[in-house]
């Protein structure tokens, strides 16, 4: 493959605001990879400490997204859009995600930008996983233009992502603009007709090389395991400004295989067979 790569570096910060019952806010800085689906296996002799569904300092696996197999992860969100009603054809594929680091990696949401051939966005599917190692994916159609290039997507929430977030009765509104120089995703958490929850994940692109990488990753040093670290953290956060605990319920029908955060193995049996685990364990 010739000519400069369509994968990028994406460098900039995450900040979730709470507004009830109690307030809590936090900005983080970070970097994720957005990858071309067909460019990994060039990424992998490119970038020498890069390896795809091989072991590196920074690695890409089929099996940490879309399910549990090694089957290509594309072939893997094609057979998920059929699933709804969806075609993927020839639409190319940009994957915005945190990457393996030294073994380890968790997505608290990762980004399916499925484009046309004129490079316009399609639709965006957003593959979100929650610390009981199970993932579900949320078609956003951009069924609502914002003017420019921005379109937001409204649905129900369906899977368990935080013990301090309900689930019942809540409905996202997601606000997604296609990568380009800056990338910007916006979420808000409405309970009704109230506003409690708002995320944005605001980026702007580096060439992705071999250089820059390394830039980012002195600058975020195990950026995955810090992830799962400050996660924790405000939990406990919230915990202790006693914010309402949601016991966990069982996961929609169409949840995703559960993960494993490192090691040989990848993801782990079904989402169901992790929640009957996650109920005898917590007996």
């Amino acid at each position: 493959m010739s000519g400069p790569l369509r994968s990028g570096l994406y460098l900039g910060t995450v900040r979730h605001r709470r507004r009830a019952p109690r307030e809590n806010s936090f900005r983080y800085g970070i970097y994720q990879l957005l990858l071309d689906l067909s460019e990994l296996a060039v990424l992998d002799r490119k970038i020498g400490f890069f390896g795809y569904n091989r072991a590196g300092l920074i690695s890409f696996h089929d099996r940490d997204h879309m399910g549990s197999t090694d089957e290509p992860v594309r072939d893997k969100l094609g057979r998920w859009l059929r699933a709804q009603g969806r075609e993927l054809g020839g639409s190319r594929v940009m994957l915005l995600t945190n990457p393996r680091v030294l073994g380890y990696v968790f997505n608290p949401v990762s980004y399916f930008f499925c484009m046309n051939a004129a490079g316009g966005l399609r639709f965006t599917v957003a593959e979100v996983s929650n610390t009981f190692g199970e993932a579900y994916c949320y078609l956003l159609d951009g069924g609502d233009p914002l003017g420019g290039q921005a379109v937001r997507s409204r649905l129900d929430k369906r899977f368990h992502v935080s013990p301090f977030m309900r689930i019942e009765g809540v409905r996202y509104e997601w606000v997604v603009t296609p990568p380009g120089d800056r990338l910007t995703i916006h979420i808000d958490e409405f309970e009704g007709d109230k506003k409690y929850f708002d995320a944005t994940l605001n980026l702007a692109r580096r060439p992705l090389t071999a250089t820059t990488l390394a830039r980012a990753m002195l600058r975020y040093p195990h950026l995955t395991a810090r992830t799962t670290f400050l996660i924790h953290w405000q939990a406990a956060k919230l915990w202790v400004k006693r914010v309402p605990f949601f016991r966990k319920p069982e996961p929609p029908d169409d949840v995703l295989g559960g993960w494993q955060p490192g090691g040989a193995g990848g993801r782990s049996g079904s989402g169901r067979e992790g929640w009957r685990r996650y109920r005898r364990e917590s007996r």
